[in-house]
């Protein structure tokens, strides 16, 4: 299952059992219902609250004011995800997000680093977490941390990496008090690394490294943990890290700075990716937009957030999903009808392990697969509804009614989504 989670506060988001809908007969309110046997779907009948029912208007290109939050969003599929450098690594952590400032940096290694990112002009970047502990768990035993951060240029890259690893081997840490060692990995003659212990890890004394790479532009920002005796691991994390790391950024097609294009300011991507956006329903909050919570992001980018990012990776690239939107809903395409299909079985077959259990569907739509299961936070509802090869998802903590009007008003929107593009 997916379980995307767009906002660090929100709840995960999961998929569910649910079989692709028919093509279209029409404006009959009872057609698209899934299939000659299916039931019928009633539009008049549906409850869509306040939420729009239609699609939103085509997005333009980025502009100054959010390249850096679109930019962020596609290198997310072009960052290693946990689970590819160690199978286990597969418990979502934060921070997971676009990096839409050196401060970010601050935030999770510390604010002398982040300083020095801001100094050295970090355009953005993209950070993934995650830990092979279940997320209730006390005992996290490893974890990392992986970034990938862009600069002007190679030399901005270099300094940044050089001072933060001097920072980190001469300055005492604000909170633990310590100095890191600086070490160095055989395989790895360019990579600044430095080392400590931390005794008060709730799982018992931890091996801690850090690692910064200058690749080009980018600079590759790598932390592991793992317990003291399996300190090895975290240089093995570190190297395949980067192993990976490396030649898949360079795949990514970054937009060219003025001074890469010559001087002139090259034309800037489309704010959505293969017009898939335009379909979920919007964010209320218009300072969310265009940041975790009104993004595309392709197989690799939902991976980074979901609770099982092998799964999520592998459907979404077997059924041909190049981009996902995930705005108050998450709505993804499939390469055809069946695709749609395979995405409803798979991740429903692992939502039903969870524990959830079926709920009623939304009146007037039961097509739609709803789920429901009672956790220490609360009661968790999620519906599902496919319509071709769209899939429309929604979920909420104590939220059945929001959740069904959401996907009700999904639904519609799906009604009139492209099924050629």
């Amino acid at each position: 299952m997916t379980r995307w989670m767009p906002r660090a506060a929100a709840v995960l988001f999961a998929g569910a059992l649910l079989a692709g809908c028919a093509s279209s007969d029409g404006d009959d309110p009872k057609a698209r219902s899934g299939g000659d046997d299916a039931p019928a779907v009633d539009t008049t009948a549906l409850d869509t609250g306040s939420y729009p029912t239609t699609p939103m208007p085509e997005f333009e290109r980025a502009t100054t004011l959010n390249i850096t939050e679109v930019e962020g969003q596609r290198l997310a599929e072009f960052t290693v995800v946990p689970f590819e450098i160690d199978p286990a690594l597969t418990t979502f952590k934060m921070p997971t997000m676009v990096m839409r400032t050196g401060y970010n940096l601050g935030a999770f290694l510390n604010e002398a680093a982040g300083d020095i990112a801001v100094n050295q002009n970090m355009l953005y970047g993209y950070v993934t977490s995650a830990s092979t502990n279940t997320p209730m768990a006390t005992d996290e035993s490893k974890g990392v941390v992986h970034a990938v951060m862009r600069f002007p240029r190679a030399e901005f890259a270099e300094a940044a990496a050089r001072e933060i690893h001097t920072n980190l081997t001469t300055v005492e840490d604000e909170y633990t008090g310590g100095i890191e060692t600086a070490e160095t990995i055989d395989i790895l003659p360019n990579t600044l690394v430095s080392t400590s212990e931390n005794p008060n890890a709730p799982a018992g004394p931890e091996a801690v490294a850090n690692a910064l790479t200058a690749h080009g532009d980018y600079l590759i920002y790598t932390y592991a943990r793992a317990p003291i005796a399996e300190k090895d691991w975290t240089a093995k994390a570190i190297a395949k890290a980067l192993d990976l790391q490396g030649p898949l950024v360079d795949q990514f097609p970054a937009q060219p700075t003025k001074e890469q294009n010559g001087g002139v300011s090259a034309e800037y991507p489309m704010v959505d990716q293969d017009k898939i956006l335009i379909y979920a329903i919007p964010e209320e909050d218009a300072q969310a937009q265009l940041g975790d919570d009104m993004a595309v992001y392709g197989p690799r980018g939902m991976a980074h957030k979901s609770t099982n990012p092998p799964m999520t990776y592998r459907v979404l690239t077997e059924t041909g999903a190049d981009h996902t939107a995930v705005a108050r809903t998450t709505v993804y395409r499939a390469k055809d009808d069946a695709g749609a299909e395979t995405i409803m079985d798979e991740f429903g077959s692992d939502l039903t392990s969870q524990g959830y259990s079926t709920a009623p569907s939304p009146q007037g739509l039961p097509n739609a697969a709803c789920y429901t299961k009672d956790t220490i936070q609360g009661t968790m509802d999620y519906c599902y509804v496919a319509n071709g090869r769209y899939v429309g998802e929604a979920g909420a903590l104590d939220g059945k009614q929001d959740v069904d009007q959401r996907i009700s008003a999904q639904y519609l929107i799906l009604e009139k989504a492209d099924q050629n593009v």
